[in-house]
């Protein structure tokens, strides 16, 4: 970011143009002034040759032997175009106009100084005055004496004073130099008491905050300027000490909690040995206990067909191995649930992807359930979207998925009700997907079970005395295999109204690759593939 103007240099801106413009207000009425008192000077030394004139008569072209630019110009000349004069048209036209009207003055500026031109009216009282008969008739009028005091000429002084111009170029130059003297006079010492009292202070509160940015937090300002500088260097040293306070705790904080951190590293690190050790051993003891028991339900199948061939048999001894058999089997699908969680948690679970067609699987599905569904008289509705294509996934897992689902939903709707699957293509995370649902007519899930029915050993009904068996790990398992196929399970349900569960299966697979531990920070790396993965 670039850096603008400093404060000082603004502030020695900002006072420097102020100074200039207050300055340059102040001095221009002197300036004005002079020329005018110049001016006026003019005028009333051409105001006194001219009553001196007037008073004593003199000749009209010299004084004591002296020239003097006096010239008198009669009414009559003016008014015969004898004059071609503006300056004494001008006063001749305003005195006409005017009666009361006594001079008129001008200047002119030319290259020997300025020239000043002054005009006296002349009337017929002053007229008579005057005593030189030489140049002036007083033979009596008889029309002019009625008209008062009618002028009759016009005395007219012209004068040209370089004393006057060089004394008015020499004020100028005076008041120049002068409010450039002030300005810089008045710009210096403003700078001098800005650098004392603020910006020397302002500068040592920058250099200790640039100190605190690069971790010097023991540096202080320490100013003594008795203002408010004074006080907000106070309180930035005041922060600074609760600062090194604070970090001083945080440090202490941090040493114990990196202790607690390094016992809870071994704890955790023992807390993963044992439970891989549980789960290797719920792995071994489950495929372990899967033996005997289809031994067991080999011979109590054997049982129960020779007991239903005999017609001597006893029929409690049919139910009794019918029991056996339920619960036997029952007992091999809590160990498989087992066996498939401490897989899954142990990381020995593999896939097979291949090309699938989810007509088949439903196909397949809704054969295995066909009995289970007769015996309670529930019909299971497949609607399939004719346009659905394969997909690429571990046809085997999806097939367990969708059979947990199907089976609870038999398991849960009322004895004479329908079952609906359905399968079409929906875009899941911006890509194409087949989405299968299941709904039952249940009684519906809580809302506030809706998601932690997929945690382990979690049912909607977990008292002692609930009608259904199962070891809640059976939505737990099919959240796990939809997270290894790239899908998502989910449920949608009113309590009363049923439930519908649903996993969206992505047409691709995509195999995530895992990054290390201390690799650079981003998303991992995904693949598309159609091959097996681990």
């Amino acid at each position: 970011m670039a850096r603008g103007p400093s404060l000082a240099n603004k502030c020695q801106i900002l006072f420097g143009g102020s100074i200039v413009l207050i300055l340059a207000g102040a001095l221009s009425v002197p300036w004005v002034r002079l020329e005018r008192s110049v001016d006026e000077s003019q005028r009333e030394m051409s105001r006194q040759l001219a009553e001196t004139w007037v008073r004593n008569g003199f000749d009209l072209n010299r004084v004591e032997g002296i020239p003097i630019p006096i010239r008198v110009v009669t009414v009559e000349r003016i008014e015969e175009g004898g004059i071609a004069d503006p300056f004494v048209e001008q006063a001749h036209r305003q005195f006409v106009a005017d009666p009361t009207e006594e001079e008129f003055f001008s200047t002119v500026a030319s290259e020997g100084g300025v020239v000043y031109r002054y005009s006296h009216a002349l009337r017929e009282s002053q007229w008579r005055a005057i005593q030189d008969r030489r140049f002036v008739d007083f033979a009596p009028h008889a029309a002019e004496l009625s008209l008062g005091d009618p002028l009759r000429a016009i005395l007219v002084i012209e004068r040209t004073s370089a004393f006057a111009a060089q004394q008015t170029q020499a004020n100028r130059w005076y008041l120049i130099v002068g409010g450039v003297v002030a300005a810089g006079l008045a710009v210096v010492v403003f700078s001098l008491i800005l650098t004392k009292l603020i910006f020397s202070p302002v500068r040592r509160l920058r250099e200790s905050a640039e100190k605190v940015r690069r971790g010097e937090f023991d540096v202080r300002s320490a100013l003594r300027t008795g203002d408010e500088l004074e006080e907000l260097s106070r309180a930035f040293d005041g922060m600074l000490d609760e600062v090194n306070k604070v970090q001083s705790s945080l440090r202490s904080m941090n040493d114990s909690l990196d202790l607690k951190v390094v016992e809870l590293s071994e704890v955790n690190v023992g807390l993963f040995e044992s439970n891989r050790l549980k789960s290797e051993f719920l792995a071994n003891v489950s495929h372990e206990l899967r033996t005997p028991l289809n031994s067991v339900i080999g011979f109590a199948e054997l049982l129960e067909e020779i007991a239903r061939s005999d017609a001597q048999a006893d029929p409690k001894r049919v139910r009794y191995i019918s029991n056996i058999l339920t619960s036997a089997r029952m007992l091999l699908d809590m160990i498989n649930e087992l066996l498939d969680m401490a897989k899954i948690e142990a990381g020995r679970m593999s896939l097979a992807v291949a090309p699938v067609s989810i007509a088949d699987i439903l196909e397949g599905l809704q054969t295995i359930m066909r009995p289970q569904a007769m015996a309670k008289q529930i019909d299971i509705a497949v609607e399939i979207d004719p346009h659905l294509t394969s997909v690429e996934t571990d046809p085997g897992k999806l097939q367990q998925i969708l059979y947990n689902f199907l089976s609870n939903a038999v398991k849960f709707s009322p004895a004479g009700g329908q079952v609906r699957i359905e399968a079409r293509t929906v875009v899941s995370e911006s890509r194409p997907a087949i989405r299968i649902s299941v709904s039952d007519q249940g009684s519906g899930i809580p809302f506030d079970l809706q998601e932690t029915i997929f945690e382990k050993f979690r049912q909607v009904d977990a008292s002692h005395t609930k009608m259904h068996g199962g070891t809640g790990l059976g939505l737990a398992i099919c959240r796990e295999l939809a997270h290894m196929l790239g899908a998502v399970v989910g449920v949608v349900s009113e309590p009363g109204r049923g439930a519908t569960f649903f996993v969206e299966v992505p047409v691709y697979f995509r195999v995530k690759e895992r990054k290390p531990l201390m690799g650079h920070s981003g998303t991992s790396a995904i693949t598309e593939s159609p091959r097996a993965a681990r």
